[in-house]
């Protein structure tokens, strides 16, 4: 296959792709004699997953760690214990971004409190607001 077949199959650029090349999660690619690259069939399928693992909050390392457990046959425990870290720290962003939620509401419901003349008055947000709601 072709740059181009790739980039119309895949719907990422030719930066992108290259990207993917340099950090090792494509491999390494025959050349036409005029110097084009030819990727194998399989690169659509990996792209894919690449961006699937993307979507699910793998760092460009790890998904290359997951290509090469995928490559090298590796025990799926490994890649289970690969996912279980990642979902671990999933769940920690997930507590984090629920805090954030918290001390925002508290932030606009004390805007609104007392209604279109509370939201008239001036800005009260302060460092002392943030610590008597915790």
């Amino acid at each position: 296959m072709k740059t181009k077949d790739i980039t119309e199959k895949t719907g990422i650029d030719r930066e992108t792709l290259r990207f993917f090349e340099s950090k090792g999660l494509l491999p390494k690619l025959n050349r036409t004699e005029s110097g084009f690259r030819v990727y194998p069939n399989n690169t659509v399928d990996r792209i894919n997953f690449i961006q699937m693992a993307k979507g699910a909050g793998f760092t460009l390392n790890e998904i290359k760690e997951l290509i090469d457990l995928q490559q090298s046959r590796g025990a799926c425990r490994i890649g289970r214990d690969i996912v279980r870290i990642k979902k671990s720290e999933i769940a920690e962003r997930i507590k984090s971004l629920k805090r954030m939620d918290r001390i925002l509401t508290r932030f606009i419901s004390a805007c609104e409190e007392n209604g279109a003349e509370g939201l008239k008055k001036p800005c009260h947000f302060s460092f002392d607001f943030y610590k008597e709601n915790q």
